[in-house]
């Protein structure tokens, strides 16, 4: 059992991500702003935690060095906040399916940064080298098919509004998607540049 433990929690967060941008993207089409969703999000979760924090940590953490505080701000600042309010704004551009595909690509553009960064070693002539290389091809490769092939529309076994997507007609649905699409999909990449680099930064700093 203590083998599966991993795979079993790698789906419990995949599927709670599926959950995150549905409904995100709910709030989003019923007229929620997304920095406001923002947020909402993060000042429930700090409530939610501190409590957990205070208790868990508060005769083991160490004292708290200005120093510290800086690198922990910055990291809050780009890997948090605007990493979070850019993937908002995507997810109004663009759907909840493309933005749970482009954040499988987080592992890739992670791999990238600590490569150039040099906390990582590529070696292409092993095998576990070529497996990597392989990997990023086929990661970034779906995502980019995802990301600029449409295909054709595909009915819903439901006709009912779970989400109140109701206010816009269909034409000025696709019509408003095609014309932002591109942009949401570069400002998704940027906010997963930002995750990325949140935490390859953080290794300097828990190492």
């Amino acid at each position: 059992m203590d083998e599966r433990r991993p795979y079993i929690v790698i789906v419990i967060i995949q599927t709670i991500y599926a959950g995150m941008f549905l409904l995100s993207k709910a709030a989003f089409n019923d007229g929620m702003n997304s920095f406001v969703f923002v947020f909402y999000r993060q000042a429930f979760a700090t409530v939610f935690l501190v409590p957990f924090a205070i208790a868990l940590e508060r005769k083991t953490a160490p004292p708290l060095s200005f120093v510290a505080f800086c690198k922990i701000f910055m990291l809050s600042l780009f890997g948090i906040t605007i990493c979070f309010n850019l993937y908002g704004i995507a997810l109004v551009y663009t759907s909840a399916t493309l933005a749970a595909a482009t954040a499988n690509t987080l592992p890739v553009i992670t791999f990238f940064l600590a490569v150039l960064l040099r906390l990582e070693k590529v070696q292409l002539r092993t095998l576990s080298g070529a497996t990597k290389i392989l990997g990023v091809i086929l990661c970034l490769g779906g995502a980019a098919t995802l990301a600029f092939y449409k295909g054709p529309h595909l009915k819903p076994l439901l006709d009912h509004h779970l989400f109140g997507q109701h206010n816009s007609s269909e034409g000025h649905v696709v019509a408003h998607s095609c014309k932002t699409w591109i942009k949401g999909c570069f400002i998704m990449l940027t906010s997963n540049i930002l995750w990325g680099l949140w935490i390859v930064l953080q290794v300097p700093h828990f190492a």
